[in-house]
C-alpha cells in the first residue's frame, strides 16, 4: 500500500492534502487524475536525483482540467507538484513542495537548496 504524506512547510495545506489523494490514487492504482500532468525527475540537477525527488506537472483549482485523454507525457504546466520517495521504503512518498505560480522560474532559483533540504529530511526520519 501507497503511504502519501505532506511536509509540515508545504505551501498551501488544503491543496496539497487534495493533491496528496491524486498522487497516491495514480501511484497505487495507475489511475491518472485530469489535474495531474507530465512525471519526472530533475535531471538538471544530480543532488536532487540523488535525493530521490521527482516533480508532476499539475493543473491548479482555478485552471481547467486537462482532457482525459491528453496523453500524460503531453500535460505541461507551470506548477509542479513536488515529491520524494524514501530509498529505503519505496512505497513511502512525501509531497514536499507546491511550485505555483512561475514553477519554471522557479527551479533555477535557490528554492532547490530548500526542496533538498525537505527530501533529506523524509529520508533520514525512519
Amino acid at each position: 500500500m501507497i503511504e502519501i504524506s505532506i511536509h509540515p512547510d508545504i505551501e498551501n495545506k488544503t491543496i496539497a492534502n487534495e493533491y496528496a489523494k491524486l498522487l497516491k490514487l495514480w501511484k497505487e492504482k495507475k489511475v491518472l487524475s485530469c489535474y495531474l500532468g507530465a512525471d519526472g525527475k530533475w535531471e538538471n540537477s544530480a543532488k536532487l536525483c540523488q535525493s530521490l525527488i521527482s516533480k508532476i506537472h499539475i493543473r491548479i483549482p482555478n485552471e481547467p482540467k486537462w482532457h482525459e485523454n491528453m496523453p500524460q507525457i503531453q500535460r505541461k504546466s507551470n506548477h509542479y507538484l513536488v515529491y520524494c520517495q524514501h530509498w529505503l521504503y519505496p512505497n513511502r512518498y512525501k509531497i514536499i513542495a507546491i511550485m505555483s505560480p512561475n514553477a519554471h522560474e522557479l527551479a533555477k532559483t535557490s528554492f532547490l537548496a530548500e526542496l533538498e533540504k525537505r527530501a533529506e529530511e523524509f529520508q533520514n526520519n525512519f
